[in-house]
């Protein structure tokens, strides 16, 4: 829908000048943009630029950083909280379509030497690789991962002891079921719901399918119609993510389609699987003045009676659009759909952090002071690269102005980055998860 990664061509001599303007301030190519005539040397107090304000940054006071062998590297889908204080991080080598692993950071060491243990339940026992996608929290020292394979979903339920997939679950640790028909893939998320099952939103184009499975593996039949949810209203939905609130309803981000485009959306279910009609239309809830053109709506932070959106828009969907895609978080009321309009300006924020590319924030989490932290990334230029950034915003909505630049801080030494998970600790720090230029990342700061 839209590109948040770094750009790897400059697509031709006009765009590359475009990125150099954009690096050195011209107000054009191949000229100084002043007037005509001759101009006198600089002096010397001139000679020192003034600070960038924009550049406000902060550093981990701990860095776990590794790389793996193939040209593609290593991804990170996630990170997870583990009983014992330390973090659990799911990826793959090979880039995120690669071989999966777990990798142990802080606490007890069950997966090895350096911390790391490939799932070959996974990778040697079915025919195609895995791309993990999604990871929920630990409880009762388990925890559940999803991958995407072609055509094919699986769901594996993880064991803190071993380090690997707890055979008990489904068949031999692994349940799996196909898509049938010549469609894709997009997309999988996995939750626990608040019965001990486990809720699957598979997302293919034009379709949102989301089965219910026991806690011991079995498809639940009675979970939506013949066990199987799917969009109502005929509605063309691409699943983003999925929370389950206090009461067991369902709640899922992304868009709907439109013509030539995404429209942010949001679909809410009932425990049984069912679409709650009070929210939106029939259960699916609609945002326009969240898109400036095209637009989804990402991770979900559920609260009493509102739920904080992370929302990415751009004008179009065109690759090449880049310098519109921008980033937004909204407050939606929980029971209705509606914008809470007390939050930011008209319910949501969007605010311009002094670049005028891509500008990516999700995975938003409480601050500890009230107010919300979020990490996601900003590209500075094509020529400067795209680093992770964390930003702060008052419970109201607004940039917390006592942070950085307009709440927003570039984490120092990420450079082609993204993020790709933020916790808090038990003990006040933050962990944040990066995929940085083929390299995995996860950094730690003090609170």
């Amino acid at each position: 829908m839209m590109k948040n990664t770094h750009k790897r061509s400059l697509g031709g001599l006009a765009l590359a000048c475009l990125g150099l303007a954009t690096v050195l301030g011209l107000s054009a190519c191949g000229g100084g943009g002043g007037g005509g005539g001759q101009q006198g040397a600089p002096s010397a107090a001139t000679t020192t630029p003034p600070a960038d304000t924009r550049e406000t940054s902060v550093t981990p006071s701990n860095t776990v950083r590794w790389q793996g062998g193939g040209f593609d590297g290593i991804a990170l889908a996630g990170i997870t909280q583990s009983s014992d204080g330390g973090v659990w991080a799911l990826g793959a080598e090979g880039g995120l379509y690669g071989q999966p692993f777990l990798r142990k950071i802080g606490g007890s060491n069950p997966c090895g030497a350096d911390g790391q243990r490939f799932l070959s339940e996974l990778s040697t026992r079915f025919e195609r690789r895995q791309g993990p996608t999604a990871l929920t929290t630990v409880q009762g020292g388990r925890f559940y991962a999803a991958f995407m394979g072609p055509g094919r979903v699986y769901v594996a339920r993880l064991d803190e002891a071993s380090c690997g997939v707890d055979a008990s679950f489904a068949d031999r640790g692994v349940l799996s079921f196909p898509v049938f028909g010549l469609v894709t893939v997009t997309n999988i998320t996995v939750q626990r719901d608040k019965a001990d099952g486990v809720l699957v939103a598979v997302s293919i184009p034009g379709q949102m399918l989301l089965r219910r499975f026991t806690g011991d593996g079995a498809w639940d039949g009675q979970f939506g119609t013949n066990g199987l949810a799917t969009n109502p209203n005929a509605d063309s939905f691409w699943v983003d993510s999925l929370v389950v609130a206090r009461n067991g309803d369902i709640l899922i981000s992304g868009a709907v389609s439109i013509p030539f485009a995404f429209q942010p959306a949001l679909l809410k279910l009932n425990s049984k699987g069912l679409p709650v009609s009070s929210f939106g239309t029939a259960g699916v809830q609609r945002f326009p003045s969240l898109s400036v053109g095209t637009g989804k709506t990402g991770t979900l932070l559920i609260e009493d009676d509102r739920v904080i959106v992370s929302v990415a828009t751009g004008a179009s969907v065109a690759s090449e659009d880049f310098t519109t895609n921008d980033s937004e978080v909204a407050a939606i009321d929980l029971q209705t759909g509606q914008l809470k309009t007390t939050f930011g300006t008209g319910g949501f924020l969007r605010w311009d952090w002094g670049y005028s590319n891509t500008e990516a924030t999700a995975w938003w989490i409480p601050n500890g002071r009230g107010g919300y932290i979020g990490c996601g990334h900003v590209m500075k230029s094509l020529l400067l690269g795209q680093s992770v950034s964390l930003v702060d915003i008052t419970a109201n909505g607004l940039p917390d102005a006592s942070v950085g630049h307009q709440g927003r801080r570039l984490i120092a030494g990420t450079n082609s980055a993204n993020c790709a998970g933020l916790l808090r600790m038990p003990d006040g720090r933050l962990a944040v998860a990066a995929n940085d230029g083929g390299q995995a990342v996860v950094m730690f700061f003090d609170r």
